[in-house]
């Protein structure tokens, strides 16, 4: 019986452990559309989630001005 639990533990802290490293959508701001930014380009939006953690989020400019999303790098709270 000890075995059961101490294996359904196991597969719920590794089927947690993925979410800890996902993208915090919170801090991935709406964006609208670039008139003045080379196709192609890469721009990057500074955004803050729910619990104030920074991070600069970069975008690639689409064909119509459209911000693609590109990565997600959280900055440190030093």
């Amino acid at each position: 019986m000890k075995k059961i639990f101490a294996s359904a533990a196991l597969v719920s802290v590794l089927a947690a452990a993925p979410a800890a490293f996902a993208l915090s959508p919170s801090a991935i701001p709406e964006t609208g559309t670039l008139s003045k930014a080379p196709v192609g380009s890469t721009v990057m939006i500074e955004g803050t989630n729910k619990f104030g953690d920074h991070f600069d989020n970069y975008f690639r400019v689409g064909e119509n001005g459209e911000l693609e999303f590109v990565d997600q790098v959280r900055q440190s709270n030093d």
